[in-house]
């Protein structure tokens, strides 16, 4: 149960300090790369969810 509440809060926890890590580093501005995709902001959505139900449905099979 421990382990899962590492996993659960851990990982979220180190992602937004790389994220704020790499933003500190490139002065406030995102890179090229997400610059372009944040003129796209649907994209970027669509894709969230895709992945949201595909990982879901990873999971579901998994368990099975």
């Amino acid at each position: 149960m421990v382990q899962d509440l590492v996993l659960a809060i851990g990982i979220p926890i180190a992602l937004l300090l790389v994220a704020t890590a790499v933003l500190e580093r490139w002065g406030g501005l995102l890179p090229p790369r997400l610059q372009q995709l944040s003129k796209r902001s649907s994209l970027i959505w669509n894709a969230g969810v895709g992945l949201i139900i595909a990982l879901s449905l990873l999971r579901w099979l998994l368990q099975r």
